[in-house]
């Protein structure tokens, strides 16, 4: 395999099975945003100390990487991709995000930061959501990948809930009471 093409040098780059685009075409533009949120989730990853945190954050590895592919694919060649996110995903995802909304105690909003891991996965949701933005800057027609990202960006928040528990246990409640007074005072 060859990395190094040069055919990107002109400005120009090319989608899946060959459609040739500018480099700042949107679809571009969401594929650096996919691309940015993967790196963001392997460094989370790399840190995770949480039970089967390594392995659910893979998992939005992975249908971040069968997004990409049908963002970089042209409207014309869409048909050509062999996987793409469905509904079974979106009923995955669902399914784990009622899980963790039944493992975690959330009664408040908390202050990224605390643990390194939780922080990387924080950003890493913030990308997400600017992702979910730009998806529909674009005419796609997955509207499962849409409410797939939709549903990422919540999971991911009760992940990096997760490993803050499972890192800093009851540590956790005394600064998320900190947080929830200084809420009181901005909302009051």
């Amino acid at each position: 395999m060859v990395i190094t093409t040069k055919f990107g040098d002109g400005g120009k780059t090319q989608l899946l099975f060959g459609k040739v685009v500018s480099k700042s075409h949107p679809r571009m533009h969401i594929c650096g945003t996919i691309d940015e949120a993967n790196a963001q989730l392997g460094v989370a990853r790399a840190y995770a100390l949480a039970p089967n945190l390594k392995r659910e954050i893979l998992s939005v590895q992975e249908a971040l990487f069968t997004l990409g592919a049908e963002i970089a694919t042209a409207k014309e060649d869409y048909i050509k991709l062999q996987k793409r996110i469905c509904k079974t995903d979106v009923q995955n995802i669902d399914d784990q995000i009622a899980m963790l909304e039944n493992f975690n105690d959330i009664d408040n909003w908390f202050i990224p930061g605390e643990i390194i891991s939780s922080a990387h996965i924080e950003v890493a949701r913030t990308i997400v959501r600017r992702l979910e933005r730009y998806l529909y800057t674009i005419e796609f027609p997955n509207k499962n990948a849409l409410i797939y990202i939709n549903r990422v960006s919540d999971y991911l928040w009760l992940l990096s809930q997760k490993e803050e528990y499972y890192v800093r246990g009851m540590e956790r409640k005394l600064t998320e009471k900190s947080t929830k007074e200084h809420q009181r005072h901005i909302f009051e």
